[in-house]
């Protein structure tokens, strides 16, 4: 068996494997809490992106998120 031929069989057979067992065990999993919009991941997504505004200070946190 050539290594060409070798490595065609093993991508077919990893391709079935996730076909099979690994897809139909992440399709029926659920989060017990529901799922999230796909609007507020994107969100959270694109803020973990981002410069932070402030620097966490436990004597200054409540006076930087505007709370006195």
């Amino acid at each position: 068996m050539t290594t060409k031929n070798y490595e065609k069989i093993k991508k077919e057979i990893k391709q079935e494997l996730l076909q099979e067992f690994v897809f139909p065990i992440l399709r029926n999993m659920k989060d017990s809490e529901g799922e999230y919009k796909e609007k507020f991941v994107k969100e959270v997504l694109k803020a973990v992106k981002e410069k932070p505004k402030y620097i966490y200070n436990s004597k200054t946190f409540l006076r930087q998120i505007g709370h006195k």
